[in-house]
């Protein structure tokens, strides 16, 4: 069985440039998903990724 790599909020902070902070509330309101043992949250990569939505509405709708 291969171990799965899991980030710290610290570690996803310094990946997406996103304040801990601002992590703790995506996991509130569920749109970052997290797992906790006792009082260490860990996520995982994909599941960080998944917060950003590729978008080209600038550009109204070119890509």
């Amino acid at each position: 069985m291969t171990q799965k790599q899991m980030m710290t909020l610290d570690d996803a902070s310094r990946y997406t440039k996103i304040s801990i902070r601002t992590l703790r509330r995506y996991i509130a309101e569920g749109r970052l998903v997290a797992y906790r043992a006792g009082r260490t949250i860990r996520l995982r990569p994909d599941d960080v990724d998944a917060i950003f939505t590729p978008t080209n509405k600038w550009n109204e709708g070119v890509a």
